[in-house]
């Protein structure tokens, strides 16, 4: 409180100004421990404020001070209301984007939340398998589980696993083919949603894929139609051929015979082609079938070898076939012309893709609940890049021997299929060294072949 502001040396006057307020009482403006500034009662006469105004102008004072705050926290609300408009629009601008680019995919899209209610369905979904969205929206899905009838059931199981347990997700991808009973047939591929290990939803992504699967049946109808075409005409060129050879039609020149062994020889290699695409016609079609049998492996296996050896000396190669099986090894039931197949599809790699004086062997012996094959050469090997495409079908590396030996690419294929049929298992250990080779391996289970 200042009686006479021109006395007073805190205030300021610069000469000659003329000062128009002669007394003043100034109180600060707190709030709590923050200053937020001053107040200033001004007067023209000369002691014009007295001591017991100053509780009146100190409580003044504190309403400034509260007004003040109240009026600094309003802006701030204000800004962070327009803040969060902002923000609640551009979510609701990008929700309705991403809701309108779901209903125009062709794909159908399901989703349910933790507690297996429909949260989501899209157009593509409801065409593809005939349910109402409006219908479908905050069901369980429990409750549309007739709709897919038995076909869905693996699906519905692992949603059902997932939401009960979802660390029973080990990050593997769920794929499989429903085949409805309006005669759709439907691919879902399924995948968890989660946010900070907490489990939200599933994703269910459903393409329909009829017409691409009645376009592989009539393909597999077409090519198994047309190899069994081929095959009439091709038995009855190998027929004449082996019999010009044998001399029944007259003696024949030296350059003849070799023509009629050209001849026999490509014939040969051409029903191995028409078999084996025929094989694969069936696999596709689902209409190959194992002749389960009592068989002994080791004289199939013996057989195999038996049959190379000669085909070597036939070839003029000098190659060595050997057998090594365990003793008193146990008859399997399985399908002995396909499992000579296999043994003849791997020893036959072995064979061709070993340079001269190679060595191909078989081993057979029993492994805990299986009967294991081993098939080993010391020829190219395979490299790290053609071993993930190995078992690919109509695959071939780009060695030259490879390349110079005439092949298909699918026997690996169909052993592979054949062995899965088995309920065994295949694989390979190369180094991809020449010289060292592959060795191919798989396995028979004996209680699975028994039964």
């Amino acid at each position: 409180m200042v009686d006479n502001l021109a006395e007073d040396g805190r205030w300021t006057i610069q000469e000659g100004e003329q000062v128009p307020f002669s007394s003043l009482v100034a109180v600060p403006l707190v709030l709590g421990e923050e200053i937020l500034g001053a107040l200033l009662l001004l007067n023209e006469k000369r002691s014009a404020f007295i001591v017991e105004q100053l509780s009146l102008v100190e409580a003044t004072a504190r309403q400034f001070s509260i007004t003040l705050n109240n009026s600094e926290l309003f802006s701030l609300i204000r800004d962070q209301a327009e803040n969060l408009g902002g923000m609640l629009r551009t979510q609701q601008m990008e929700a309705s984007r991403s809701r309108a680019i779901l209903e125009s995919v062709a794909d159908g899209v399901l989703v349910t939340d933790a507690t297996n209610r429909i949260t989501l369905c899209n157009v593509s979904t409801e065409r593809i398998l005939e349910i109402k969205a409006d219908k479908a929206l905050n069901q369980p899905l429990d409750e549309f589980a007739g709709v897919f009838e038995k076909a869905s059931r693996t699906w519905i199981q692992t949603i059902q696993k997932w939401s009960k347990d979802p660390r029973s997700y080990q990050g593997e991808t769920f794929a499989e083919r429903l085949e409805l009973d309006n005669g759709k047939v439907v691919a879902v591929t399924l995948a968890p949603v989660f946010f900070r290990n907490e489990f939200l939803a599933t994703v269910s992504i459903f393409r329909d894929i009829t017409h691409e699967v009645q376009v592989d049946r009539l393909k597999s109808e077409f090519i198994a139609n047309v190899s069994h075409e081929l095959r009439t005409p091709m038995t009855s060129i190998k027929g004449y051929v082996e019999v010009m050879l044998m001399g029944v039609t007259g003696q024949l020149n030296a350059q003849q015979e070799r023509f009629l062994k050209i001849i026999k020889s490509n014939t040969e290699r051409l029903n191995v082609l028409v078999n084996d695409i025929l094989d694969v016609s069936r696999i596709e079609s689902g209409r190959l079938i194992l002749d389960y049998q009592e068989t002994d492996v080791s004289r199939l296996a013996g057989m195999v070898v038996d049959e190379f050896h000669r085909r070597s000396q036939d070839d003029g190669r000098q190659m060595e076939f050997s057998l090594d099986a365990e003793p008193d090894l146990p008859h399997m039931m399985a399908d002995p012309v396909r499992l000579r197949q296999i043994l003849s599809s791997l020893v036959s790699n072995g064979y061709n893709y070993t340079p001269n004086g190679g060595h191909v062997t078989v081993k057979l012996h029993l492994a805990g609940a299986a009967l294991q094959v081993d098939v080993k050469d010391d020829g190219i090997g395979i490299t790290e890049k053609d071993g993930r495409r190995i078992f690919e079908r109509f695959f071939r590396g780009d060695d030259p021997m490879v390349l110079q030996t005439a092949g298909t690419g699918l026997g690996l294929a169909i052993s592979k299929i054949l062995v899965e049929m088995h309920g065994g298992q295949i694989w390979f250990e190369s180094k991809g060294v020449h010289g060292e080779g592959s060795k191919f391996s798989f396995t028979i289970p004996v209680a699975k072949a028994e039964e």
